[in-house]
């Protein structure tokens, strides 16, 4: 019964118990989260959107250095601090467009109880402004954070980043201080003298003081391994906005990097180590000054541009043509179309494969002066020679001494020695020691590799040829050129290329024409005289008065040398047995002509490819082409008019043995009739611009019997189906 009771009191007891327990307590956060707001900043883009939630203003734009306010509030508690952060965007990459404000990490934000600071905000160096925006939020005193952050979204722009200058002495001979470069520059000796001493080197300093401007020749020319020194400040635009650091680097394009260095340093200087060595070539400087944002003035650069290593000077040193004191037989042949002048021509013993070949012309290149006289000391002289073989039994070998404007045999090779200066590059030739086509390498003076002596290490060359073309006379600017490329530098014989073992520039001539003759010097540092590129285009502009004497580069005009490929053909009107003789008068209407005495002093075909001369076992390379017209008064015109009668068997006629008798037609009056003869050394030359030249000779006048007025009147009768007129015979362009 006892444990009854106990058993109901224990369920009782726990029933009173569990029935008594209080309610647990609901877990919702009472503490309200402040509210943050920007008091005084730019206008804030997250306010002013539209109804798709995009901004409807662009950001505003401020100084890079700009002061900020905010604030906030706690409706249960207080504001104990904020957390603001500052995102920005990114520079262009590879020209692709800017990116989008990234959002802020958590590794961004920086904790402040203050309520308002002065922020200073980068921007891009190459353009000195940026997009940022600033971010910030409230926490209250137990921690809780505004969970939307106020934020506001600006350019930022430094207008006024510090100017660097680069200093200078410009003007100064030899300046002290400043921008300079100092090295060795040689001085030419004025006496041409094959024998007399080398240039001489002197230090000299020159200013650096080119700036930067596109299109333009850079003026300062420096020696090559000139120690550069540059040498800078920079000046304060806006108060309290000095340069932080410089920037500067030499070349161009994203491939050069700039070297940062403190504000304390403000100078650098080149060619003192092997890691800052410049080399040959266009140097471009460039110095930033940067400000506390990381801007810099970009536009205008602030540059020195300079180059380094001087441009060697060329100039011709053919044969001395003067009559003494050379015992030599001087009968120059000068223009294609008037004939001979005056020229000096040298007897040669043996043939072109012979060694006796060489021989040596006193007065010229041509012997063992070619490797002894340095270029440096080789006379100025604008002439060159022609190599030749003429038709006879045996035939004749024959080198000729020519000046400017001469006229060389069709097929002939042409050799034109040149002379040049260097001012400071070493004389560090391209030829290989032992090659037998260059005998004296490493023992005569020429051949012989040094340092700088002021000589340039060999040349280039290049003839155009402006092509005869049968036609209308060409226009100024105009006419088909030969398209010769410029040779490899001689001597040279690298054997990975076509070597180029000689001392002086062989071209054989196989077109006729006008020729343009220029040399460039080249450098041991491989710089090369690139005063001229295209000599027809040069020389013709001073022959149409496009360059006067009073303009720089009329100076240039020695530096190509013309002359002319071709030697007309002509009619031997002196022979006894040729006919017609001027005034000579006939029996007949019937006009006798004996074409035949003619003559070309330099017959070739382009079938002929082997060059240098006349060839004796090919007698059939004589060609000549005739054409002949006849010009009278028409019978019974009133008033008397001039008319052509041009018979189709002698319209460009090619034939060896032209013996003629023509009774003139009725259609002209006569008595007087003017007989005109073109002859030509070239089949096609209207279909073959280079082919050949024609001369056209003045008229021949002579007299045949006048028409009797009976024989007038049948003539009149007679229909004219005269061929043509003097449009039928070619017009060769006079040089």
């Amino acid at each position: 019964m006892r444990f009854r009771a106990g058993l109901v009191f224990v369920f009782l007891a726990v029933w009173l118990g569990v029935g008594c327990r209080k309610p647990l307590a609901p877990t919702v956060d009472s503490n309200l989260a402040p509210e943050t707001w920007i008091t005084a900043a730019p206008q804030d883009t997250v306010t002013t959107r539209d109804e798709n939630g995009n901004p409807t203003n662009p950001p505003g734009t401020i100084p890079f250095r700009y002061h900020l306010y905010w604030s906030g509030s706690d409706q249960d508690g207080q504001v104990a601090g904020f957390y603001w952060a500052v995102v920005e965007t990114t520079g262009s990459v590879a020209g692709l467009p800017i990116p989008p404000l990234p959002g802020p990490k958590p590794r961004d934000y920086h904790y402040t109880t203050a309520r308002d600071s002065m922020f200073i905000f980068n921007v891009h160096e190459d353009t000195n402004n940026r997009q940022h925006a600033f971010y910030i939020y409230a926490v209250d005193e137990k921690g809780k954070a505004d969970p939307t952050p106020a934020r506001v979204i600006f350019n930022t722009l430094d207008l006024f980043p510090p100017v660097p200058v680069i200093e200078a002495l410009c003007g100064v001979p030899n300046p002290p201080t400043g921008s300079r470069a100092t090295g060795l520059i040689f001085h030419p000796n004025e006496a041409w003298s094959g024998s007399g001493p080398l240039p001489t080197p002197r230090e000299t300093t020159i200013a650096l003081c080119d700036t930067f401007s596109r299109g333009t020749t850079v003026s300062d020319i420096v020696p090559i391994g000139s120690f550069v020194h540059i040498q800078w400040h920079s000046e304060i635009r806006v108060a309290d906005n000095p340069a932080v650091a410089y920037k500067y680097k030499i070349g161009e394009g994203n491939e050069v990097e700039f070297v940062q260095v403190p504000a304390s340093v403000t100078s650098a200087e080149y060619n003192t180590t092997e890691t800052n060595r410049l080399g040959p070539g266009l140097k471009i400087f460039t110095l930033r000054a940067i400000d506390v944002a990381g801007a810099a003035r970009t536009s205008p650069e602030t540059t020195r541009r300079f180059y380094m290593n001087y441009i060697p000077d060329t100039w011709f040193a053919g044969p001395d043509t003067t009559p003494s004191p050379n015992p030599y037989t001087v009968v120059r042949y000068g223009n294609p179309l008037t004939g001979q002048v005056r020229y000096r021509y040298y007897p040669v013993p043996g043939t072109p494969s012979n060694p006796n070949w060489a021989v040596n012309i006193p007065g010229s290149l041509l012997g063992p002066d070619s490797v002894n006289v340095m270029p440096a000391k080789r006379k100025p002289n604008k002439t060159f020679f022609e190599i030749y073989t003429e038709s006879g039994s045996p035939p004749q070998h024959r080198i000729y001494a020519h000046a400017e404007g001469d006229t060389v045999h069709m097929n002939s090779w042409v050799l034109v020695y040149g002379g040049g200066f260097d001012a400071d590059s070493k004389y560090a030739l391209r030829i290989t020691i032992g090659n037998p086509n260059l005998p004296g390498i490493g023992t005569t003076p020429v051949l012989t590799s040094t340092g700088p002596n002021g000589s340039p290490v060999g040349q280039h060359f290049r003839i155009p040829v402006l092509l005869d073309s049968i036609g209308p006379l060409r226009a100024p600017g105009t006419g088909i050129i030969s398209t010769f490329p410029e040779s490899q530098i001689y001597p040279f014989s690298d054997p990975s290329f076509v070597a180029e073992p000689h001392i002086g520039a062989y071209q054989g001539m196989q077109q006729s024409g006008k020729a343009y003759t220029l040399l460039r010097s080249e450098d041991g540092d491989r710089g090369k005289d690139d005063r001229i590129v295209d000599p027809v285009a040069f020389r013709d502009s001073i022959d149409q008065g496009l360059i006067t004497p009073g303009m720089p580069r009329y100076a240039l005009k020695d530096k190509v040398l013309v002359f002319y490929v071709n030697r007309a053909p002509y009619l031997l009107q002196d022979d006894p047995s040729f006919q017609p003789k001027p005034g000579q008068v006939f029996a007949t209407r019937r006009i006798t002509l004996t074409l035949d005495k003619t003559a070309d002093d330099d017959p070739y075909q382009t079938t002929q490819r082997k060059v240098g001369g006349f060839d004796s076992g090919n007698p059939s390379l004589l060609l000549l082409r005739f054409s002949v017209t006849f010009r009278g008064i028409r019978t019974g015109s009133n008033p008397p008019r001039d008319t052509v009668w041009a018979p189709p068997e002698l319209a460009r006629k090619t034939q060896t043995n032209l013996q003629w008798n023509l009774d003139v037609p009725g259609f002209i009056q006569g008595p007087n009739v003017a007989v005109e003869i073109e002859v030509c050394d070239c089949k096609d030359c209207e279909a073959v611009p280079g082919q050949g030249r024609c001369r056209r000779y003045p008229p021949i006048n002579v007299t045949i019997p006048a028409l009797t007025a009976e024989q007038a009147a049948q003539s009149r009768a007679i229909p004219s189906t005269g061929p043509g007129s003097s449009g039928v015979m070619s017009r060769s362009r006079t040089p």
